[in-house]
């Protein structure tokens, strides 16, 4: 996790951790394309859901990063 500014971004592979643990999804992949990620998963209640969300990299990184808040977005709730 890096934080700028306040905010927290988290490469790919800890926005899916972040979604599997918080959110309790079945499963969960991300996929970068362009400058989005998308994000497929599965509910805990058993509805498959698939978003954009805008893909971020810092200054010298190689690392794509979601937004935490993005992510809370994908569930219309803020943690």
């Amino acid at each position: 996790m890096r934080k700028i500014d306040g905010v927290c971004y988290l490469n790919r592979a800890e926005a899916i951790g972040y979604l599997l643990h918080a959110y309790k999804v079945k499963w969960c992949m991300t996929r970068w394309s362009g400058q989005t990620v998308i994000i497929s998963l599965e509910s805990a209640d058993g509805n498959k859901l698939r978003r954009k969300v805008a893909a971020y990299k810092a200054k010298g990184s190689k690392i794509v990063r979601v937004c935490k808040e993005d992510l809370d977005g994908f569930f219309g709730t803020n943690q």
